[in-house]
């Protein structure tokens, strides 16, 4: 087995499998820093906004410990990790309302012009990764893939994000319609964080096919629990910083309210359709009929069986660190 030298890590070297935890949390934080921006005025000051404070690194992780579940070297694959990460960072910003990360999202506090700008800033961000992994020696057909799986996801994205407006108010739309955004929505970038982390690393076609659907499986049960988050009895905000009620004042129907929805009586119909529409909706009303037709346990089930379909994909896969870690990736808790 080769070992590799990780510039990223303190010059220690290492073999594939052998990253623990914290070592890989610590090359994340250092990878993110380095292209953290100087400046604290301007386009900088922005930027810095918008990247701080970080949520949890979700997808950076599942494209790092899917490199290194096939074999792969640590500094060939941070740089994608911390670009598409700047990708992700720059569709928040540019699809910012409210609040983000427990505070104004960035065109409410820096304004909708800067915003747009610092998103297009932190888009490109990801070329210049695909640039640093192929001067680390990164295959070039490699980098041609990776840059294949970021391009089918965007398009991907674009579509269910189109798709999400067009479901604005419509309670009665059916599930599988739902759950055909959330795919564009979360699942897409999820899978491409495994994908790519796969092809970086160097994993053959049936490991690179087992990681993408993982991805895809976790991304699907990770948007469902998070659907689930503002629904929660006495939370005033979900995980993530954003207000429970944020989702009903959108008028977006979440996986938990269509099912509620379909489940309901006609009472219940009017007063989910109620919640919907009304600028301050009853939280523990919305949360009464979920519990009541039995919609909360029904998404909780649907996310708990994409879970556990994504963790049989790993099966393909040899035994190691790398894999355990993909195996405990967290989710929401709802």
């Amino acid at each position: 087995m080769n070992h590799h030298v990780v510039r990223s890590a303190g010059s220690a070297v290492r073999e594939p499998h052998e990253w623990s935890p914290e070592e890989v949390d610590a090359a994340l934080r250092d990878a993110f820093a380095e292209r953290r921006p100087a400046t604290v005025d301007g386009l900088g000051r922005v930027q810095r906004y918008a990247r701080i404070p970080p949520g949890k690194p979700v997808r950076p992780l599942l494209t790092v410990w899917s490199a290194l579940a096939v074999g792969g070297r640590l500094d060939h694959v941070l740089p994608v990790a911390v670009g598409s990460e700047a990708a992700h960072t720059a569709g928040l910003v540019h699809d910012g309302d409210g609040i983000r990360r427990s505070r104004p999202a960035v065109p409410l506090a820096l304004g909708a012009e800067p915003a747009v700008i610092a998103g297009n800033a932190l888009l490109i961000e990801f070329l210049g990764a695909l640039v640093r992994v192929a001067d680390r020696g990164v295959p070039p057909q490699a980098v041609l893939e990776t840059m294949r799986i970021a391009a089918e996801a965007g398009a991907a994205a674009r579509r269910g994000a189109y798709d999400e407006l067009a479901l604005a108010g419509r309670l009665d739309c059916p599930v599988e319609t739902y759950l055909a955004m959330a795919h564009g929505k979360t699942a897409v970038f999820t899978r491409a964080a495994c994908e790519s982390g796969a092809v970086l690393g160097g994993a053959d076609p049936e490991q690179a096919a087992a990681l993408a659907a993982f991805g895809e499986r976790y991304g699907m049960a990770f948007q469902i629990r998070d659907d689930m988050l503002a629904h929660r009895t006495g939370d005033a905000a979900s995980k993530n910083g954003r207000p429970a009620v944020s989702d009903l004042r959108n008028r977006r129907p979440t996986l938990p309210l269509l099912l509620a929805y379909q489940r309901g009586n006609g009472q219940q119909r009017r007063t989910l359709r109620r919640a919907l529409t009304r600028r301050a909706p009853s939280l523990q009303q919305v949360h009464q009929i979920l519990h009541d037709t039995g919609a909360l346990a029904r998404a909780r089930h649907m996310a708990d069986q994409y879970w556990i379909r994504a963790r049989q994909a790993l099966d393909r896969l040899p035994q190691s660190r790398a894999r355990a870690e993909l195996a405990a990736m967290p989710l929401p808790a709802p």
